[in-house]
Protein backbone atom coordinates (compact mmCIF):
# COMPACT_ATOMS: atom_id res chain seq x y z
CA UNK A 1 0.00 0.00 0.00
CA UNK A 2 1.59 2.95 -1.16
CA UNK A 3 -0.43 5.03 0.44
CA UNK A 4 1.59 3.99 4.12
CA UNK A 5 3.99 6.15 3.24
CA UNK A 6 2.26 8.87 4.65
CA UNK A 7 1.38 7.04 7.93
CA UNK A 8 3.69 6.48 11.12
CA UNK A 9 1.84 3.26 11.50
CA UNK A 10 3.66 -0.22 10.07
CA UNK A 11 0.55 -1.44 8.43
CA UNK A 12 0.29 -5.20 7.66
CA UNK A 13 -2.02 -7.05 5.91
CA UNK A 14 -3.08 -10.79 6.27
CA UNK A 15 -5.39 -13.27 4.38
CA UNK A 16 -5.22 -15.35 7.99
CA UNK A 17 -2.89 -14.82 11.12
CA UNK A 18 -1.22 -17.13 13.97
CA UNK A 19 -0.98 -16.78 17.00
CA UNK A 20 2.29 -17.10 16.39
CA UNK A 21 3.20 -13.97 14.45
CA UNK A 22 1.13 -11.73 16.14
CA UNK A 23 3.29 -12.77 19.19
CA UNK A 24 6.20 -11.84 16.90
CA UNK A 25 4.52 -8.32 16.01
CA UNK A 26 3.81 -7.77 19.70
CA UNK A 27 7.21 -8.60 20.77
CA UNK A 28 8.75 -6.41 17.97
CA UNK A 29 6.80 -3.52 18.98
CA UNK A 30 7.42 -4.25 22.71
CA UNK A 31 10.91 -4.17 21.90
CA UNK A 32 11.04 -7.58 24.45
CA UNK A 33 10.90 -11.12 23.04
CA UNK A 34 11.11 -13.08 26.54
CA UNK A 35 8.27 -12.57 29.27
CA UNK A 36 5.87 -10.90 27.17
CA UNK A 37 2.90 -9.47 29.02
CA UNK A 38 0.07 -8.45 26.70
CA UNK A 39 -3.24 -6.27 27.65
CA UNK A 40 -5.61 -7.69 25.32
CA UNK A 41 -9.00 -5.35 24.71
CA UNK A 42 -11.41 -7.11 22.86
CA UNK A 43 -15.45 -6.41 22.83
CA UNK A 44 -17.69 -8.89 22.71
CA UNK A 45 -18.71 -9.51 19.06
CA UNK A 46 -18.68 -13.24 18.58
CA UNK A 47 -15.95 -13.77 15.90
CA UNK A 48 -14.42 -17.73 16.47
CA UNK A 49 -10.99 -16.49 14.73
CA UNK A 50 -10.53 -13.49 17.52
CA UNK A 51 -10.61 -16.24 19.96
CA UNK A 52 -8.56 -18.87 18.02
CA UNK A 53 -5.87 -16.20 17.89
CA UNK A 54 -6.07 -15.30 21.27
CA UNK A 55 -5.40 -18.94 22.41
CA UNK A 56 -2.75 -19.18 20.29
CA UNK A 57 -1.68 -15.95 21.54
CA UNK A 58 -1.63 -17.63 24.85
CA UNK A 59 0.39 -20.41 23.95
CA UNK A 60 3.44 -17.33 23.26
CA UNK A 61 2.82 -14.93 25.87
CA UNK A 62 0.79 -13.98 29.32
CA UNK A 63 -2.17 -12.69 28.05
CA UNK A 64 -4.53 -10.74 29.84
CA UNK A 65 -7.81 -9.86 28.50
CA UNK A 66 -9.80 -6.46 29.10
CA UNK A 67 -13.33 -6.43 27.68
CA UNK A 68 -15.58 -3.67 29.39
CA UNK A 69 -16.43 -2.00 25.86
CA UNK A 70 -19.57 -0.47 24.57
CA UNK A 71 -20.46 1.61 21.38
CA UNK A 72 -19.01 4.63 21.97
CA UNK A 73 -17.01 4.20 24.09
CA UNK A 74 -17.20 5.91 27.98
CA UNK A 75 -14.68 7.42 29.72
CA UNK A 76 -15.87 5.59 33.08
CA UNK A 77 -15.53 1.95 31.40
CA UNK A 78 -12.04 2.85 30.31
CA UNK A 79 -10.52 3.37 33.62
CA UNK A 80 -11.99 1.25 35.35
CA UNK A 81 -9.94 -1.08 33.04
CA UNK A 82 -7.01 1.39 33.29
CA UNK A 83 -7.44 0.72 37.07
CA UNK A 84 -7.36 -3.07 37.39
CA UNK A 85 -3.95 -3.91 38.76
CA UNK A 86 -3.51 -6.91 36.28
CA UNK A 87 -3.46 -3.58 33.85
CA UNK A 88 -0.49 -2.04 35.15
CA UNK A 89 2.53 -4.54 34.63
CA UNK A 90 1.39 -5.39 30.70
CA UNK A 91 4.39 -4.52 28.08
CA UNK A 92 2.36 -3.98 25.17
CA UNK A 93 -1.73 -3.05 24.77
CA UNK A 94 -3.20 -5.29 21.85
CA UNK A 95 -6.71 -4.27 20.36
CA UNK A 96 -8.73 -6.31 18.57
CA UNK A 97 -12.57 -5.16 17.71
CA UNK A 98 -14.35 -2.64 15.89
CA UNK A 99 -13.72 1.26 16.35
CA UNK A 100 -15.10 0.83 19.69
CA UNK A 101 -12.62 -1.27 21.29
CA UNK A 102 -9.74 -0.10 18.88
CA UNK A 103 -10.27 3.25 20.46
CA UNK A 104 -10.77 2.12 23.93
CA UNK A 105 -7.29 0.73 23.21
CA UNK A 106 -5.70 3.47 22.10
CA UNK A 107 -6.95 5.12 25.75
CA UNK A 108 -5.06 2.69 27.62
CA UNK A 109 -2.00 2.89 26.10
CA UNK A 110 -2.71 6.91 26.40
CA UNK A 111 -3.24 6.61 30.17
CA UNK A 112 -0.80 4.39 30.53
CA UNK A 113 2.13 6.88 29.44
CA UNK A 114 0.34 9.71 30.86
CA UNK A 115 -1.36 8.91 34.00
CA UNK A 116 -4.82 10.82 35.41
CA UNK A 117 -8.18 10.54 34.33
CA UNK A 118 -9.76 10.01 31.06
CA UNK A 119 -12.05 12.85 31.01
CA UNK A 120 -9.34 14.99 32.05
CA UNK A 121 -8.10 15.02 28.84
CA UNK A 122 -11.46 15.74 27.29
CA UNK A 123 -13.44 18.73 26.12
CA UNK A 124 -12.43 21.66 24.08
CA UNK A 125 -10.57 23.24 27.49
CA UNK A 126 -9.10 19.97 28.81
CA UNK A 127 -7.41 19.68 31.95
CA UNK A 128 -4.44 17.55 31.05
CA UNK A 129 -2.79 17.14 27.80
CA UNK A 130 -0.84 14.50 26.09
CA UNK A 131 3.07 14.87 26.83
CA UNK A 132 4.30 11.17 26.68
CA UNK A 133 4.48 8.44 23.58
CA UNK A 134 1.40 6.16 24.74
CA UNK A 135 2.46 2.41 25.49
CA UNK A 136 3.57 0.17 23.16
CA UNK A 137 0.23 -0.54 20.72
CA UNK A 138 -0.85 -3.08 18.00
CA UNK A 139 -4.47 -2.44 16.86
CA UNK A 140 -6.35 -5.69 14.96
CA UNK A 141 -9.32 -4.25 13.11
CA UNK A 142 -12.40 -6.72 13.10
CA UNK A 143 -14.44 -4.37 10.90
CA UNK A 144 -13.71 -2.45 7.78
CA UNK A 145 -14.51 1.25 8.05
CA UNK A 146 -13.31 3.26 11.36
CA UNK A 147 -9.88 3.59 9.95
CA UNK A 148 -8.88 3.72 13.85
CA UNK A 149 -5.84 1.59 13.57
CA UNK A 150 -3.70 4.31 11.66
CA UNK A 151 -5.23 7.59 13.39
CA UNK A 152 -4.32 9.63 16.23
CA UNK A 153 -7.50 10.08 17.11
CA UNK A 154 -10.03 8.15 19.86
CA UNK A 155 -13.55 9.29 20.22
CA UNK A 156 -14.87 8.83 23.81
CA UNK A 157 -18.19 9.54 26.19
CA UNK A 158 -17.45 11.77 29.09
CA UNK A 159 -18.93 11.26 32.36
CA UNK A 160 -21.05 13.94 31.49
CA UNK A 161 -22.67 11.80 28.29
CA UNK A 162 -21.19 14.48 25.64
CA UNK A 163 -18.70 12.94 23.37
CA UNK A 164 -15.57 14.48 22.47
CA UNK A 165 -12.35 13.23 20.00
CA UNK A 166 -9.20 12.94 21.85
CA UNK A 167 -6.62 13.56 19.46
CA UNK A 168 -2.42 13.68 19.40
CA UNK A 169 0.48 11.94 17.26
CA UNK A 170 1.77 10.40 20.44
CA UNK A 171 -1.46 8.57 20.72
CA UNK A 172 -1.04 6.42 17.09
CA UNK A 173 -0.47 2.74 17.62
CA UNK A 174 3.08 0.96 16.46
CA UNK A 175 1.33 -1.55 13.90
CA UNK A 176 -1.87 -1.99 12.34
CA UNK A 177 -2.67 -5.42 11.76
CA UNK A 178 -5.35 -6.02 8.79
CA UNK A 179 -6.49 -9.39 8.83
CA UNK A 180 -9.59 -10.64 6.59
CA UNK A 181 -10.44 -14.01 8.32
CA UNK A 182 -11.60 -11.74 11.39
CA UNK A 183 -14.38 -10.32 9.47
CA UNK A 184 -15.54 -13.61 8.31
CA UNK A 185 -18.60 -13.20 10.83
CA UNK A 186 -19.49 -9.72 10.11
CA UNK A 187 -23.64 -9.58 8.92
CA UNK A 188 -24.48 -7.56 6.07
CA UNK A 189 -26.06 -4.49 8.39
CA UNK A 190 -22.60 -3.81 10.19
CA UNK A 191 -20.88 -3.87 6.70
CA UNK A 192 -22.95 -1.18 5.55
CA UNK A 193 -22.79 0.37 8.64
CA UNK A 194 -19.04 0.55 8.57
CA UNK A 195 -19.00 0.98 4.99
CA UNK A 196 -20.47 4.29 4.84
CA UNK A 197 -18.19 5.30 7.61
CA UNK A 198 -15.14 4.40 5.40
CA UNK A 199 -16.80 6.22 2.35
CA UNK A 200 -17.53 9.07 4.68
CA UNK A 201 -13.94 9.65 6.11
CA UNK A 202 -12.72 9.66 2.36
CA UNK A 203 -15.02 12.39 1.02
CA UNK A 204 -14.36 14.75 4.57
CA UNK A 205 -10.73 14.30 3.88
CA UNK A 206 -12.29 16.08 0.39
CA UNK A 207 -13.89 18.69 1.37
CA UNK A 208 -12.08 19.43 4.34
CA UNK A 209 -9.94 22.95 4.84
CA UNK A 210 -7.51 21.08 5.90
CA UNK A 211 -6.73 19.00 2.66
CA UNK A 212 -3.54 18.93 1.01
CA UNK A 213 -2.77 17.87 -2.70
CA UNK A 214 -1.31 14.15 -1.22
CA UNK A 215 -4.10 13.81 1.02
CA UNK A 216 -7.03 14.53 -1.88
CA UNK A 217 -4.82 11.70 -3.59
CA UNK A 218 -5.00 9.35 -1.32
CA UNK A 219 -8.50 10.63 -0.61
CA UNK A 220 -9.87 10.03 -3.44
CA UNK A 221 -8.27 6.53 -4.32
CA UNK A 222 -9.96 5.57 -1.06
CA UNK A 223 -13.53 6.91 -1.98
CA UNK A 224 -13.06 4.73 -5.87
CA UNK A 225 -11.79 1.49 -3.62
CA UNK A 226 -14.77 1.87 -1.48
CA UNK A 227 -17.36 2.34 -4.21
CA UNK A 228 -15.88 -0.74 -5.91
CA UNK A 229 -15.80 -2.71 -3.62
CA UNK A 230 -18.67 -2.47 -0.72
CA UNK A 231 -21.53 -3.39 -3.11
CA UNK A 232 -19.93 -6.33 -4.18
CA UNK A 233 -18.98 -7.44 -0.39
CA UNK A 234 -22.72 -6.34 0.67
CA UNK A 235 -23.72 -8.64 -1.70
CA UNK A 236 -20.77 -11.70 -1.50
CA UNK A 237 -21.82 -11.45 2.39
CA UNK A 238 -25.51 -11.74 1.89
CA UNK A 239 -24.93 -14.48 -0.69
CA UNK A 240 -22.13 -16.07 1.25
CA UNK A 241 -20.17 -16.07 -1.25
CA UNK A 242 -16.79 -17.98 -1.76
CA UNK A 243 -15.15 -14.22 -2.90
CA UNK A 244 -16.38 -12.69 -0.13
CA UNK A 245 -12.85 -12.91 1.81
CA UNK A 246 -10.59 -11.63 -0.72
CA UNK A 247 -13.37 -8.75 -0.80
CA UNK A 248 -12.85 -8.09 2.92
CA UNK A 249 -9.36 -7.53 1.95
CA UNK A 250 -10.20 -5.04 -0.27
CA UNK A 251 -12.42 -3.39 2.16
CA UNK A 252 -10.05 -2.94 5.10
CA UNK A 253 -7.46 -1.85 2.75
CA UNK A 254 -9.81 0.88 1.62
CA UNK A 255 -10.76 1.29 4.64
CA UNK A 256 -7.27 2.12 6.28
CA UNK A 257 -6.55 4.21 3.40
CA UNK A 258 -9.49 7.04 4.41
CA UNK A 259 -8.03 6.34 7.69
CA UNK A 260 -4.33 7.65 6.83
CA UNK A 261 -6.11 11.01 4.98
CA UNK A 262 -8.42 11.82 7.48
CA UNK A 263 -5.65 11.34 10.33
CA UNK A 264 -4.22 14.16 8.38
CA UNK A 265 -7.15 16.32 8.08
CA UNK A 266 -9.28 15.76 10.53
CA UNK A 267 -13.02 14.83 9.57
CA UNK A 268 -15.40 17.22 8.87
CA UNK A 269 -19.15 18.71 9.07
CA UNK A 270 -20.94 14.98 9.12
CA UNK A 271 -18.94 13.75 12.23
CA UNK A 272 -19.76 16.63 13.64
CA UNK A 273 -23.40 16.41 13.16
CA UNK A 274 -23.29 12.48 13.97
CA UNK A 275 -22.21 13.24 17.46
CA UNK A 276 -25.56 14.65 18.32
CA UNK A 277 -27.38 11.63 16.54
CA UNK A 278 -25.23 9.41 18.68
CA UNK A 279 -25.58 11.16 22.40
CA UNK A 280 -29.44 12.28 22.09
CA UNK A 281 -30.59 9.12 19.80
CA UNK A 282 -28.31 6.99 20.25
CA UNK A 283 -27.57 6.30 16.53
CA UNK A 284 -24.83 3.60 15.56
CA UNK A 285 -21.47 5.93 14.76
CA UNK A 286 -21.71 4.87 10.83
CA UNK A 287 -25.43 5.33 10.76
CA UNK A 288 -25.36 8.74 12.26
CA UNK A 289 -22.48 9.78 9.58
CA UNK A 290 -24.01 8.57 6.54
CA UNK A 291 -27.26 10.20 7.62
CA UNK A 292 -26.50 13.72 6.25
CA UNK A 293 -23.95 12.53 3.66
CA UNK A 294 -25.81 13.54 0.35
CA UNK A 295 -26.73 17.39 1.95
CA UNK A 296 -23.18 17.82 2.51
CA UNK A 297 -21.86 16.15 -0.57
CA UNK A 298 -24.29 19.12 -2.26
CA UNK A 299 -22.89 22.38 -0.33
CA UNK A 300 -19.09 20.67 -0.60
CA UNK A 301 -19.63 20.81 -4.38
CA UNK A 302 -20.15 24.29 -4.18
CA UNK A 303 -16.60 24.95 -3.80
CA UNK A 304 -13.82 24.71 -6.79
CA UNK A 305 -11.61 22.59 -5.50
CA UNK A 306 -14.03 20.07 -3.92
CA UNK A 307 -15.58 19.85 -7.37
CA UNK A 308 -12.52 19.04 -9.45
CA UNK A 309 -11.91 16.31 -6.82
CA UNK A 310 -15.54 14.96 -7.07
CA UNK A 311 -15.51 14.98 -11.03
CA UNK A 312 -12.38 12.75 -10.72
CA UNK A 313 -14.14 10.26 -8.73
CA UNK A 314 -17.11 10.48 -10.85
CA UNK A 315 -15.35 10.05 -13.97
CA UNK A 316 -13.56 6.91 -12.91
CA UNK A 317 -17.40 5.40 -12.81
CA UNK A 318 -18.73 7.68 -15.78
CA UNK A 319 -15.62 8.53 -18.03
CA UNK A 320 -17.38 10.01 -20.87
CA UNK A 321 -19.26 12.63 -18.56
CA UNK A 322 -18.42 16.15 -18.23
CA UNK A 323 -17.44 17.87 -14.92
CA UNK A 324 -20.47 18.97 -13.65
CA UNK A 325 -22.34 15.66 -15.26
CA UNK A 326 -19.33 13.27 -13.47
CA UNK A 327 -20.29 15.05 -9.86
CA UNK A 328 -23.97 14.46 -10.52
CA UNK A 329 -23.46 10.78 -11.47
CA UNK A 330 -21.37 10.18 -8.37
CA UNK A 331 -24.20 11.68 -5.97
CA UNK A 332 -26.70 9.27 -7.63
CA UNK A 333 -24.15 6.31 -7.20
CA UNK A 334 -24.11 7.15 -3.80
CA UNK A 335 -27.86 7.64 -2.73
CA UNK A 336 -28.13 4.24 -4.89
CA UNK A 337 -25.67 2.52 -2.89
CA UNK A 338 -27.02 3.82 0.60
CA UNK A 339 -30.84 2.75 -0.21
CA UNK A 340 -29.56 -0.47 -1.61
CA UNK A 341 -27.58 -1.00 2.05
CA UNK A 342 -30.40 0.79 3.39
CA UNK A 343 -29.14 3.31 5.09
CA UNK A 344 -31.68 5.66 6.91
CA UNK A 345 -31.96 8.86 5.34
CA UNK A 346 -34.55 10.73 7.35
CA UNK A 347 -35.67 11.22 10.87
CA UNK A 348 -38.66 9.03 10.36
CA UNK A 349 -36.14 6.00 9.57
CA UNK A 350 -34.63 5.99 12.99
CA UNK A 351 -37.54 6.69 15.34
CA UNK A 352 -36.49 10.29 15.74
CA UNK A 353 -39.91 13.15 15.56
CA UNK A 354 -37.47 16.18 15.64
CA UNK A 355 -39.07 19.70 17.12
CA UNK A 356 -36.08 21.90 17.13
CA UNK A 357 -33.25 21.47 14.83
CA UNK A 358 -31.09 23.80 17.23
CA UNK A 359 -30.56 20.93 19.29
CA UNK A 360 -27.42 20.67 17.00
CA UNK A 361 -25.88 24.16 17.47
CA UNK A 362 -24.17 22.60 19.96
CA UNK A 363 -21.57 21.29 17.16
CA UNK A 364 -21.31 24.38 15.59
CA UNK A 365 -18.32 25.26 17.64
CA UNK A 366 -17.21 21.74 17.01
CA UNK A 367 -13.56 21.42 15.47
CA UNK A 368 -14.69 18.94 13.19
CA UNK A 369 -17.37 20.98 11.74
CA UNK A 370 -15.11 24.12 11.35
CA UNK A 371 -13.22 21.95 9.01
CA UNK A 372 -15.86 21.72 6.58
CA UNK A 373 -14.85 23.54 3.33
CA UNK A 374 -17.25 25.77 2.00
CA UNK A 375 -18.46 26.56 5.71
CA UNK A 376 -21.57 26.32 7.24
CA UNK A 377 -23.55 28.56 9.37
CA UNK A 378 -25.99 28.17 11.95
CA UNK A 379 -28.57 28.32 8.49
CA UNK A 380 -26.76 26.00 6.54
CA UNK A 381 -26.62 23.46 9.56
CA UNK A 382 -30.25 24.04 10.08
CA UNK A 383 -31.06 23.42 6.27
CA UNK A 384 -29.22 20.21 6.44
CA UNK A 385 -31.30 19.00 9.21
CA UNK A 386 -35.00 20.67 7.93
CA UNK A 387 -33.82 18.46 5.36
CA UNK A 388 -33.80 15.33 6.80
CA UNK A 389 -37.53 15.80 7.87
Amino acid sequence: MIESLASSVHILSFADLSGKTLAQILQFSANKEDGLTVCAVIDGAPIPGKDTLLEELAGCAQVRIFNEIQPNPRSVDIMRMYEDPRFASCDVVLGIGGGSTLDSAKALAMLAANGGSLDEYLTNKPKRHITERSKPLVLVPTTAGTGSEVTKVGVYTAETGRKYTLGSPLMTAHAAVLVASLLDSVPPSLCAATGLDALDHALESIWNKNSTPITRTIARQAAIDILETLPKLYKAIKGQSPERRELSQAMLTASTKAGIAFNITGTAAGHAISFVLSEDWHVPHGLACAFTLLEIFDRAAQDETNRTELARIGKHFHPALSTGQAIAALRGDIATLMQDLGIPTRFADIGVELRDPSVFDRCLDDPKLLNQKPSLSREDLHLIIEAKR
